[in-house]
């Protein structure tokens, strides 16, 4: 085991041309997991956030509802462009956007993108050739469709992150298994990838007392944040917890903050047929060659993901 140089880079102080630029590709609006990743984006210096897209089901609406959170962050300069909402290969429904009830109805309709979401990843990737680090938090269709319409789109980026992609057991998760297609053109595209699986991130959730500290914080980022976790606990299915799980601000910690995970290089295998389509299995011979994370100190980073909510 070791830890990933290719990351290690100061975790502070970074001016944005210093920092990393990166890309967000996002399910936003059912799963809190979303807005946290990106409001932990947002409050990181040490990424210079240069666009999101977003995926899966209704993709519009879940645009309009980045675009607000960027514009309580005070970042409307940011573009957000509306992504693929089909799957290149269809297992379950999309899930719904409740979570965009938080737009004030007074206010004008967010601006969007005209361009989609794979072109826009396909412009940034072409205006920072070589220097874009693209974050996948959804199904991985908007990354495949782009790779089909750009063949020189894999050697532009520098790494992409996946929320998804098990380092110790068999698992699937939900972002590969709701478009194992798009996940198999990702995975066997050549781009260098890090993995943060369910088997690491499942270990690190809010508690009460993080909840409690958002709910009495006076900015208007931390209320926004609260708003949305109240929606989410009325939305959510009634197996899942009422604290949630930091699945998708974990990706963006393995970026900004390496030095609380242990990354390891693995071969991963997805199975893309059969009963357990949708599966990865870790460290099996002609697996894709990952970075994978295989071990997060919890407490240490929820603490530095609560001390960037609450600046």
């Amino acid at each position: 085991m070791h830890k990933n140089r290719d990351f290690a880079q100061p975790e502070t102080g970074q001016s944005s041309e210093v920092a990393y630029k990166v890309f967000l590709d996002t399910d936003i609006g059912d799963d809190i997991d979303d807005a946290l990743a990106l409001a932990l984006a947002l409050q990181s210096p040490e990424i210079n956030l240069l666009g999101v897209s977003t995926v899966f089901g209704d993709t519009r609406l879940r645009a309009f509802l980045a675009a607000h959170l960027l514009a309580v962050f005070g970042r409307s300069d940011i573009p957000v462009a509306a992504g693929i909402g089909e799957p290149l290969q269809h297992r379950h429904p999309p899930s719904g956007v409740a979570q965009a009830e938080v737009i004030p109805r007074n206010l004008p309709v967010p601006d969007i993108s005209k361009l989609s979401g794979p072109e826009l990843l396909i412009k940034m990737a072409a205006d920072y050739a070589g220097q874009l680090t693209l974050i996948c938090i959804g199904p991985l269709t908007n990354l495949a469709t782009a790779l089909r319409q750009e063949p020189e789109l894999g050697g532009r980026l520098r790494r992409v992150i996946v929320m998804g992609g098990s380092s110790s057991i068999p698992l699937a998760d939900w972002n590969i298994r709701s478009d194992i297609e798009a996940a198999r053109i990702v995975f066997s595209a050549g781009i260098p990838l890090t993995c943060v699986g369910l088997d690491i991130t499942v270990h690190c959730q809010l508690r009460p007392r993080e909840i409690k500290l958002l709910n009495k914080s006076r900015t208007s980022r931390a209320r926004l944040l609260s708003e949305l976790i109240v929606i989410w606990r009325e939305h959510r299915p009634s197996w899942q917890p009422p604290y949630p799980f930091l699945h998708d601000p974990m990706t963006v910690a393995a970026l900004c903050h390496p030095s609380v995970f242990t990354f390891q290089e693995i071969a991963l295998r997805l199975l893309t047929s059969g009963p357990l389509q949708g599966v990865t299995i870790p460290r099996v011979l002609g697996g894709t060659r990952v970075e994978g994370a295989t071990h997060v100190e919890v407490e240490s980073a929820r603490a530095w993901m609560m001390q960037r909510w609450l600046a």
